[in-house]
């Protein structure tokens, strides 16, 4: 049986479901996942509080520390990491993730609309947050294309099982069969 190329590190844009993507793998196919913004909230609290306390930079500067750490964690080193939506934009991520497996979300508008419409909770996408993601979007797509080793179809309606048993098999294990009812991204 081939190992994966863990850990694997799941990258793409706000809403994508990079998060459930990495749940669904833990669930069904055993590959245990970490989410960089669960790290951070665990450790500063909500996150949207920590964006406004202590600014964008401040943050990136955690972020970056937290991907580092998991990185480098022999605990985390068979898992699959989630990073925030920003995450891969840092000069202090990037070189952070040359040598891993680095698989890219692909999603558009359409597939996120239903996930950020109205939100609040979101700083970077206020005050209208359809907008914002085309443009935060459109600034970042050349840098998910060119981090990824994997690209993964994420637009709906694609399924949370169907895209975690893709990457699954990108990395070249055996599929085993999943259990529990599929949910969407």
């Amino acid at each position: 049986m081939t190992r994966p190329a863990l850990p694997v590190v799941l990258i793409g844009p706000m809403a994508a479901g990079k998060s459930h993507v990495a749940q669904h793998l833990a669930e069904h196919y055993g590959l245990p996942h970490v989410d960089t913004d669960r790290v951070i909230e665990s450790r500063y609290g909500p996150i949207p509080r920590l964006f406004r306390a202590r600014g964008e930079a401040e943050f990136r500067r955690i972020e970056a520390q937290v991907v580092a750490e998991l990185l480098d964690d022999p605990d985390t080193a068979g898992c699959v990491i989630s990073l925030g939506g920003g995450a891969p934009m840092s000069p202090l991520v990037q070189p952070l993730l040359a040598g891993h497996t680095v698989a890219y979300l692909e999603v558009d508008l359409d597939t996120v609309r239903p996930r950020i419409k109205g939100n609040t909770t979101r700083p970077m996408l206020q005050p209208d947050p359809e907008a914002r993601w085309s443009q935060i979007m459109a600034e970042r797509r050349e840098t998910f294309e060119r981090l990824a080793t994997i690209r993964l179809d994420g637009a709906a309606p694609r399924t949370v099982a169907q895209i975690a048993r893709e990457l699954y098999l990108a990395l070249g294990e055996p599929i085993a069969q999943p259990r529990g009812k599929e949910h969407t991204a």
